[in-house]
C-alpha cells in the first residue's frame, strides 16, 4: 500500500460488541486484534493508529469485557479485545471472558494479525508468556507490540529473550513513536 497515512485517515466506526461468537460481525474484511494485559495501553495505542477516539480510555483496568469490533474504511476491521490479568472481577466473569478471547484468537478466519500488548517499561511478565502459550496454533499471526516507550523501563524481564522469535515493535502513543511504522505493518495485511 502505497499511501498509508491516507489509509489511516479513512473514517473508523464502532460497528459493535460482542459477548457470544453467533453476535460476530458477517463481514469479508480482514482483521487486526490487539489484546494485552489490563492498562498496557490498549486503548490509547488503537486511538492514536486510527486518529480518532474510537476506544474509550479508562482509568480503571479491565473495562474492556466484550469484543469490540470497529469498521475502518470498509476495508478492515479492527478488533479490541478484553485485558487480561489484574481487573476487579469474579473469578467466573473472568472464565466467562477467557473462553469468549480464545475462541475468538482461534476459530475467527478473518482474523489475520494480532498484536499483543506488552508493557515496556515492565517488560513481558508471566501472564503475558500464558498468554503466548496458549496461542501456540496461531503463532504466525502475533506480533509483539510494546507500548509506553515515553517511561523509564522500571524492571528488567527474565522473558524479553523468549520474545525474540516475534516480530516486534516499540511505540508510544503519547509521543507518537513508531506509530507510522505499526500503520505499515497492519497495511500489509491489506
Amino acid at each position: 500500500m502505497n499511501n498509508v497515512s491516507g489509509y489511516f485517515k479513512k473514517p473508523t466506526q464502532f460497528l459493535l460488541s460482542a459477548v457470544q461468537p453467533r453476535q460476530y460481525p458477517n463481514v469479508v474484511f480482514p482483521e487486526v486484534a490487539f489484546i494485552g494485559r489490563s492498562n498496557v495501553g490498549k486503548s490509547s495505542l488503537i486511538n492514536a493508529l486510527f486518529m480518532e477516539k474510537l476506544a474509550h480510555i479508562s482509568n480503571t483496568p479491565g473495562k474492556t469485557r466484550q469484543i469490540n469490533f470497529f469498521n475502518h474504511g470498509d476495508s478492515l476491521m479492527v478488533v479490541d479485545l478484553p485485558g487480561y490479568g489484574f481487573a476487579k472481577i469474579s473469578q467466573k466473569e473472568a472464565y466467562k471472558i477467557s473462553d469468549l478471547v480464545s475462541q475468538y484468537l482461534t476459530t475467527r478466519e478473518n482474523l489475520k494479525k494480532i498484536f499483543i500488548l506488552i508493557d515496556h517499561s515492565l517488560g513481558p511478565k508471566k501472564i503475558d508468556m500464558e498468554m503466548l502459550n496458549s496461542m501456540k496454533s496461531i503463532k504466525e499471526k502475533i506480533f509483539i507490540c510494546y507500548t509506553k516507550s515515553d517511561k523509564k523501563v522500571k524492571e528488567r524481564s527474565p522473558y524479553l529473550k523468549d520474545l525474540e522469535k516475534f516480530d516486534q515493535l516499540i511505540v508510544s502513543s503519547k509521543l507518537n513513536n513508531n506509530i507510522f511504522e505499526l500503520q505499515k505493518k497492519i497495511a500489509e495485511i491489506l
